[in-house]
């Protein structure tokens, strides 16, 4: 299958997808449909199985069992090209996984130049024009301890962007931030999302995710609880779980009293 086919079919399709960690069963059959362009918000409490779900997604994580469809790649084939298939997907971390001794300019390029094996002018032009994008153009020359945190997750951004993914995963990408630099990292994810980029996000930023997912999908205990349209998981849930898990984000003075 060709690379343009492949960037034509952004979406991701989950099925009967199960990790676990020795005893510890973290994801329990689950499934899970993004559509190209859709941007999709995983929520829910600590250690509901949201990352581990978003590493499985390229294999960062190994499933168990249960098949992964990225793309035009069945990521779970034993036989598939795990390399090929992970150029077409983007990963930002909560932590910003640069490298301190590389300037912000190489840290953009450098992966492209190993990965997809551009010439150091075509990387650094096509890394120079995504700090542009983000608002960093003036910093390539930084590193990255030089720079506020928010301003080290907008360069995670522009790497993971100069690979030219046609999916991107983002894993908590504002809880390290302060909160006077969270506006400016999910500013970016909302042009992004505009701009069509199919996206999977593990977030607690509920606004976010209200104002931008196509649907939000409510995990715990290794399993979906509930999904559907953001407006109506989030501004009308069924499911009691739901209901007590927003209770306690949106409202952290609420102290949870279970009935006789």
């Amino acid at each position: 299958m060709s690379d343009t086919a492949t960037a034509e079919k952004a979406g991701v399709e989950i099925t009967g997808l199960r990790k676990s960690y020795g005893d510890n069963e973290v994801l329990k059959g689950i499934d899970l449909k993004v559509e190209p362009g859709d941007v999709v918000c995983l929520i829910g409490p600590s250690g509901s199985g949201k990352s581990t779900l978003l590493r499985c997604i390229n294999l960062l994580e190994r499933p168990n069992g249960g098949t992964v469809h990225v793309g035009g790649f069945e990521a779970t084939d034993p036989e598939v090209d795990v390399d090929r298939m992970r150029r077409h997907v983007g990963m930002v971390f909560q932590q910003f996984n640069l490298f301190p001794h590389l300037t912000v300019l190489a840290n953009c390029a450098i992966p492209q130049r190993k990965v997809l094996k551009r010439s150091k002018s075509e990387a650094e032009a096509t890394a120079r024009r995504q700090l542009e994008a983000v608002g960093l153009g003036e910093f390539a020359d930084r590193y990255p301890a030089e720079l506020s945190g928010g301003q080290q997750q907008r360069v995670a951004i522009a790497r993971s962007l100069s690979m030219d993914p046609t999916l991107m995963r983002f894993d908590e990408p504002t809880s390290a931030l302060d909160p006077e630099t969270v506006g400016d990292v999910l500013g970016i994810m909302r042009d992004l999302a505009a701009g069509g980029m199919t996206m999977v996000v593990v977030t607690h930023e509920m606004g976010f995710a209200k104002d931008v997912a196509d649907r939000v999908v409510f995990m715990d205990g290794g399993v979906v609880v509930e999904e559907g349209p953001a407006e109506q998981v989030i501004g009308n849930p069924q499911a009691d779980r739901t209901k007590d898990f927003l209770r306690r984000v949106l409202d952290p003075t609420h102290v949870h009293v279970e009935e006789n």
